[in-house]
C-alpha cells in the first residue's frame, strides 16, 4: 500500500495513543542516526499525549547510546521483548532470560545438526562471544563483546543467543533449525541476516508490546508499529496499524498494512506526521483523551 491510504487502514486516527517503532533499519538511518526531522515529530506527537516506544532487538545500553532516553525517554522494549526498559531511570523492569542449562542444551544441539557455527550471548549487561562470532559483531554497538571461550556462555544466563555460520544467512538457518527446536522452549528470529536470535520461548515484539499496552489502558487499536525485518513481523501484526519502511525485508512488505518511505527517506516521521495532521486534530476538537497512564510512575527499580 502507498501512504495515501493511511485513512482507509487505519479510519479512526484520532484514537492513536502508542507509536512502536524499531529502531535498526526503520527509525534509525543507515549511520545510526535520528534525523532533526524525525525528532521533532516524534516531540509533537509526545505533546499531543502520545506514547513513544523504542522497541528493538539491541539491548538497554545502545539506546541511551543513541540518545533515544534524553530524545525520548519512557519505556523501550529491548531483546526482541525480553526487556522492558525505564529509559528514564535506567533500569530494566522486566527481564526473560535462559538458564545455564537451556544456553548450554541450546548450543549443543545446533552445533551438533551443522558445523560452522560460532556463538554469542547477551545478557543483558554486556555481551560475549567465541572470536569466531567476533568479526560479525555489529561495529556500531558502544560496547564490543568480550571474547571468550564457548563454556564460558554456557555458564551465565542468558536474554539471547545469537548464532552465526560462515556461509549460511540467517534466513537460510532460520529454515534449517524450525524443526529442531520447541518453539514453547526457545524463539527464535533475526532482526540481520548476518546472524540468528535465540530467545526464552514466547519471548516476542508482538506479546511485550501487547502486554505492556494492556498494563497502560491501550488497546491495539490505538496502536501503530513500525519495522523493517521479520523479528518486527509479530509487531506489525498485532498492532491497529502495522506500517513497514520501503527498505524492509520482503516479508514484512508483504504483511505490512501501510509500506512508507524507507529510513533513510526519515519514513517513519512522514507517517507519523501524515497521522498527527489527519487524526489528532479530530481528537482535539471532539474532546476525546490524548493520552494515556505513564506505565513507571511509582515502581521503584528492582535492579539498582
Amino acid at each position: 500500500m502507498e501512504t495515501s491510504q493511511v485513512s482507509d487502514a487505519f479510519p479512526s486516527l484520532s484514537a492513536l495513543r502508542l507509536v512502536a517503532t524499531d529502531l535498526d533499519g526503520t527509525l534509525l538511518r543507515s549511520d545510526k542516526t535520528i534525523s532533526e526531522y524525525t525528532s521533532s515529530v516524534l516531540q509533537r506527537l509526545r505533546a499531543a499525549g502520545v506514547v513513544i516506544v523504542p522497541i528493538s532487538a539491541r539491548p538497554p545500553r545502545t539506546l541511551r547510546h543513541f540518545g533515544l532516553a534524553d530524545s525520548i525517554g519512557g519505556l523501550a522494549i529491548c531483546c526482541n521483548g525480553a526487556i522492558i526498559y525505564d529509559m528514564d531511570r535506567d533500569c530494566p523492569l522486566q527481564q526473560q532470560v535462559l538458564a545455564p542449562p537451556q544456553v548450554e542444551q541450546l548450543i549443543a544441539l545446533l552445533h551438533g545438526s551443522l558445523p560452522g557455527l560460532s556463538f554469542a550471548g547477551e545478557s543483558g549487561i554486556d555481551a560475549i562471544c567465541e572470536a569466531a562470532f567476533y568479526a560479525h559483531a555489529s561495529a556500531s554497538d558502544p560496547q564490543p563483546p568480550r571474547i571468550v571461550d564457548r563454556s564460558e556462555i554456557c555458564q551465565i544466563p542468558q536474554i539471547k543467543i545469537l548464532v552465526h555460520h560462515e556461509t549460511m544467512l540467517a534466513d537460510e538457518l532460520h529454515e534449517h533449525f524450525t524443526p529442531l527446536l520447541d518453539s514453547g522452549v526457545y524463539s527464535m528470529t533475526y532482526s540481520s541476516l548476518r546472524f540468528l536470535e535465540i530467545s526464552p520461548g514466547g519471548v516476542h515484539k508482538g506479546d511485550a508490546l501487547a502486554a505492556l499496552s494492556e498494563q497502560l489502558g491501550i488497546a491495539a487499536h490505538e496502536v501503530v508499529a513500525f519495522g523493517d525485518m521479520p523479528n518486527d513481523l509479530p509487531l506489525l501484526r498485532w498492532a491497529g496499524l502495522g506500517v513497514a519502511v520501503a527498505n524492509a525485508h520482503p516479508l514484512v512488505l508483504q504483511a505490512a498494512d501501510v509500506v512508507t518511505l524507507s529510513n533513510e527517506e526519515d519514513g517513519v516521521a512522514h507517517m507519523l506526521e501524515r497521522i498527527l495532521e489527519e487524526g489528532l486534530e479530530t481528537a482535539k476538537d471532539e474532546g476525546q483523551p490524548q493520552g494515556p497512564r505513564t506505565a513507571s510512575q511509582a515502581t521503584p527499580c528492582p535492579y539498582r
